[in-house]
């Protein structure tokens, strides 16, 4: 089992942690594309989530076609405001996605550290 690290996203390991947001993405790297099912996502110091299964997609909106938006970011209204959420975060590589497409790992338990 390996162990990935995000950063803090306080919203989003909220919404993991009710069940949610059932799908964490990340853009393709050499990093993450080694990542399988059982590995450690770890989100800074508000605890981390088990790794369900990995799927790789073209784009944004190919994960939102066979996964759902609501299971990415349950909050937004559309599918369009959702793809518009994750592009607007800071870390997003939209090159990087552009380049490799988009990893998308299933949730399948959640851990807060305190």
């Amino acid at each position: 089992m390996a162990t990935f690290d995000a950063g803090a996203h306080i919203e989003a390991f909220d919404n993991m942690e009710k069940g949610l947001k059932t799908v964490y993405a990340v853009p393709a790297s050499p990093q993450w594309s080694v990542m399988s099912s059982g590995d450690r996502i770890e989100f800074g110091s508000m605890g981390s989530i088990t790794v369900g299964s990995v799927r790789h997609y073209d784009s944004l909106e190919k994960l939102c076609e066979a996964e759902s938006f609501r299971n990415l970011v349950p909050e937004a209204p559309s599918e369009l405001e959702a793809i518009q959420t994750i592009r607007a975060i800071p870390e997003w590589d939209s090159s990087a996605e552009d380049d490799r497409g988009v990893i998308a790992v299933r949730v399948r338990a959640v851990k807060r550290k305190f």
